[in-house]
């Protein structure tokens, strides 16, 4: 069977509609590619586009996107509330279902090198696919973020896993990853004050006493004038949806406020919700085939016959 794997390419433009359109048509004429979601986040000023298919499906979309964004997008005049190091900033592969972590970072090797051969940009394998430790979390490539990345390069500790030992200043750095699926959300508060963001932000993130596996960015959607906390929790399971939510509304008693409205970004595991549901509902002895759709799925599944 065809594994199929989802990549999740971030780039560094949020806010050129007109651009991202035809970027979205582009992909949508790669054969056997689907494109499942496009989102643009106008304060990162970054889009997540969630493509779906075969090896060579997805490498020539993830191509799609890469050679559009580096003729497009100059790093040297780029800002948005989110840290970035390139025009392309990653590329995760994400294992779902069927496929295997281990195909998932077989795919990052395979592209990375590619990725740096053909387009001359440095490029840093992360997540499960890093080669050393110090690369596994994106905090720790991302620290310096574009601005520092150049003199960062100086440290023989960060040469590039792939391409040129040289930083681009147009088109900067790009890392490609592999991992499991995680959540990624936009949590509005019902204030303006930056302040209150930022303490919740560097509470519930430390290396000490935060939420495992939770990083939270502060922010200000310039759209609405709201507070707004950029939130991506990395093993759900771990770290339910609802804990997260409540520890949030905790921190935030203390500046008088609470949460307005949550926005996902990107695409999210029914796991995740069905969680953060039972919880609030107080509901016990539940299992995940009482859904109607899984419990469909799995008899379409047995009663399938084999071609």
């Amino acid at each position: 069977m065809t594994e199929l794997i989802t990549a999740v390419p971030n780039i560094s433009e949020g806010r050129d509609v007109a651009f991202i359109e035809g970027l979205r048509s582009q992909l949508e004429k790669v054969p056997d590619l689907l494109l499942l979601d496009v989102a643009m986040d106008q304060a990162r000023n970054r889009t997540l586009f969630c493509l779906m298919g075969g090896k060579d499906a997805i490498f020539q979309g993830c191509f799609t996107i890469y050679e559009a964004s580096i003729k497009k997008i100059d790093m040297r005049q780029h800002e948005g509330a989110f840290p970035r190091i390139g025009a392309v900033d990653i590329v995760p592969f994400v294992a779902i279902r069927q496929s295997s972590l281990e195909s998932a970072i077989k795919w990052a090797n395979e592209f990375g090198r590619e990725v740096g051969a053909r387009y001359g940009l440095p490029v840093y394998l992360s997540g499960d696919a890093a080669k050393t430790p110090m690369r596994r979390e994106l905090e720790s490539i991302r620290e310096g973020e574009y601005e520092g990345f150049a003199a960062k390069m100086q440290d023989p500790a960060w040469k590039p896993d792939f391409g040129p030992n040289e930083f681009p200043a147009d088109r900067g750095a790009t890392m490609v990853s592999a991992r499991l699926p995680l959540v990624n959300l936009e949590v509005y508060l019902n204030t303006n004050d930056g302040e209150a963001a930022k303490h919740v932000a560097h509470v519930l993130s430390g290396a000490e006493n935060g939420l495992p596996d939770v990083r939270l960015y502060p922010g200000l959607d310039r759209a609405c004038g709201l507070a707004v906390i950029n939130l991506t929790v990395r093993n759900y399971s771990a770290t339910p949806l609802y804990r997260v939510l409540e520890a949030i509304k905790t921190e935030l008693k203390r500046f008088g406020t609470g949460i307005r409205s949550i926005k996902f970004i990107g695409l999210v595991p029914h796991s995740a919700l069905l969680d953060s549901a039972l919880h609030y509902m107080q509901i016990s002895g539940f299992e995940e085939d009482d859904v109607l759709e899984t419990r469909m799925e799995h008899i379409f599944n047995a009663n399938k016959q084999p071609s």
